[in-house]
């Protein structure tokens, strides 16, 4: 597999120059992609089911309704990329630079982030449903809008993170490092709920003399 307009089933790709191509007729099961350049590339609808992704470059890249599903990614570097309705779901990210990310919208289910450093990504409107975030760096990273219900946020730091809008059922309150996380009023009040708190949102009653 060398060209960029194929569909292919198993096989590999290493150390292949990429950068800047449109992958949008790409299809592709079961490949692994080891060191190739897909830095400032493009696609609109391609797929990657099961495939694995070895030390390859996709910096500056953005990817439009296109699905990278069940794949690994290891030591991969997303530096400035951009995701827009992707679906992502039972995806592993390892080691992988996540800097500068961009993700709005689209399915990243069950994908596993453990320990990834997510600082100062951006996060909107994507449904992290039971996703693994454990142990994750989101210090100052905006997660607007976003699903995460029953996501794993054990040990997971979120100083300084922008939680609004983001739904927060079945999370352990206790699991993740909240200093300084910014939510709206109906979230806190969830949380506190799942800590066992009655909120009584109601004006105070003076106790008679």
């Amino acid at each position: 597999m060398t060209g960029v307009d194929d569909e292919a089933d198993g096989g590999r790709v290493t150390g292949e120059d990429w950068s800047g191509r449109d992958l949008s007729a790409l299809r592709c099961s079961g490949v692994t992609f080891t060191d190739v350049d897909l830095s400032e590339t493009t696609s609109s609808g391609a797929s990657f089911e099961g495939c694995t992704f070895v030390g390859c470059r996709f910096g500056a890249s953005r990817h439009e309704g296109s699905a990278f599903t069940s794949c690994t990614f290891r030591g991969a570097s997303f530096f400035g990329a951009e995701l827009v309705g992707c679906k992502v779901m039972g995806s592993v990210f390892t080691r992988c630079e996540l800097g500068a990310l961009r993700v709005h919208g689209g399915n990243w289910a069950f994908t596993s982030l453990r320990g990834a450093d997510l600082r100062a990504v951006l996060l909107d409107g994507v449904r992290l449903v039971e996703a693994d975030l454990a142990e994750a760096d989101l210090s100052g990273a905006s997660v607007t809008g976003c699903d995460l219900a029953a996501a794993d946020l054990r040990g997971t730091v979120l100083a300084g993170a922008d939680l609004r809008g983001s739904r927060l059922d079945a999370v352990d309150p206790t699991g993740p490092r909240w200093g300084g996380a910014r939510v709206e009023l109906a979230q806190a009040i969830v949380l506190a709920e799942a800590l066992g708190v009655v909120v009584d949102v109601g004006p105070a009653v003076d106790d008679p003399d």
